[in-house]
């Protein structure tokens, strides 16, 4: 029995001495936990680092083995601690969550940079088709100008010809009645010359000559005054068509009048669009690079606390393997004690028996021999 009782204190020493460091981490991930169990999932959970971080140095801490064994025997400190891992859990999952969704928002962050670079890279290249659009209107304005002027220095021309050759027609044609109102009168005076006599055979031959040359002039005239009016109707037509030309060149003008003003305030537009995208441009980079540094943060924040949430799953799992050797112990020690209540129990009997038997003999009788004593498990 004594060889027995003393193999109990040694498991009972060893499974002290086994959990001890599981249950310093027990308790002070329980106590720390514990008062902070209030915190919310929307807290940032860097807030719990300092109380996990105290896990692991507590573990290396001097504490009783009896206060150890002590706090391992209570379920409920057992259980409540099991909750605060449960709900500590619950905070890392819930931060995982929010992580993938900054992920995903950040993504989303990107896309959008993506395509406002899309779009200033369009606005760019808009502008300088229009750029290019306004250059060739100006170049187009400039050659019709040039060739409005021409046409104007060509149409003045043209109708101070026109005026000049006008005056010299009617100077022709004058002549042309003076020649016909000479002709006939040297006609007349020919045909009473005929009556005459031979003196006036001179004077006849004399009007005949002048009349001849005045035929001659008269032809010359004519044909000078034909051509004069056949140059008159070409030029008259070559006025026209300047004239259409021109109005044509004015309009052109005016429409790339209109034109250009289009332009230039779809250019200026464009500008403002442009500066606009470049300044959202530069302000979504900004909060791009924020939103890494902040992702980058989070991304170590989340090895951290990973890395703290096997440790503490493993002290967990390892909490549950003491719980289950604990009760395993327990329900053994409580069958011993049931055991040696039940031993005791028949001693008693028989030790009353044997006062019943002693008092009823007459004869003194052999004293007793002194019950066994009881082995007690001593407390540590």
């Amino acid at each position: 029995m004594t060889r027995k009782n003393t193999n109990k204190q040694y498991s009972l020493r060893k499974l002290k001495k086994g959990t001890a460091s599981v249950a310093v981490a027990l308790s002070v991930l329980g106590a720390g936990l514990a008062s902070h169990h209030t915190v919310q999932a929307s807290e940032d959970i860097t807030k719990m680092m300092p109380i996990l971080s105290g896990v692991g140095s507590a573990i290396d801490s001097d504490i009783s083995a009896d206060t150890l064994a002590k706090n391992m025997t209570k379920p409920e400190a057992i259980e409540k601690t099991i909750q605060v891992g449960r709900e500590y859990k619950q905070g890392l999952y819930d931060q995982l969550v929010r992580n993938k969704k900054l992920e995903e928002d950040l993504r989303i962050k990107g896309l959008l940079a993506d395509a406002a670079s899309l779009r200033a890279k369009s606005a760019e290249r808009e502008l300088q088709e229009l750029e290019v659009e306004y250059n060739q209107v100006e170049a187009e304005k400039t050659a019709l100008e040039s060739r409005k002027a021409e046409l104007e220095s060509a149409l003045e021309g043209a109708m101070n010809f026109s005026a000049e050759d006008s005056a010299r027609i009617k100077a022709l044609e004058a002549e042309k009645t003076a020649l016909e109102s000479r002709k006939a009168e040297l006609e007349s005076a020919l045909e009473g010359a005929m009556n005459f006599s031979a003196e006036d055979s001179a004077r006849i031959k004399a009007l005949e000559a002048e009349k001849t040359a005045l035929e001659s002039r008269k032809a010359e005239l004519e044909s000078a005054l034909e051509g004069a009016m056949n140059f008159s109707a070409e030029d008259s037509a070559r006025i026209k068509a300047l004239e259409a030309e021109l109005a044509e060149t004015n309009a052109k003008v005016e429409k790339l009048e209109e034109e250009k003003q289009i332009l230039e305030a779809s250019r200026k537009r464009t500008n403002r669009d442009l500066e606009t995208v470049r300044n959202a441009k530069k302000a979504t980079e900004a909060e791009l690079a924020e939103t890494n540094a902040k992702v980058e943060k989070l991304e170590e924040e989340k090895q951290i606390l990973e890395a703290s949430r096997k440790r503490t799953n493993r002290d967990l799992e390892t909490v549950r393997n003491a719980k289950k050797e604990v009760d395993a112990e327990l329900a053994k020690l409580k069958a011993e004690a049931e055991a040696l209540k039940e031993q005791l129990a028949k001693q008693a009997q028989e030790i009353e028996k044997l006062k019943d038997s002693k008092e009823a003999s007459p004869k003194a009788p052999e004293s007793p021999k002194t019950p066994e004593k009881p082995e007690v498990t001593p407390k540590d």
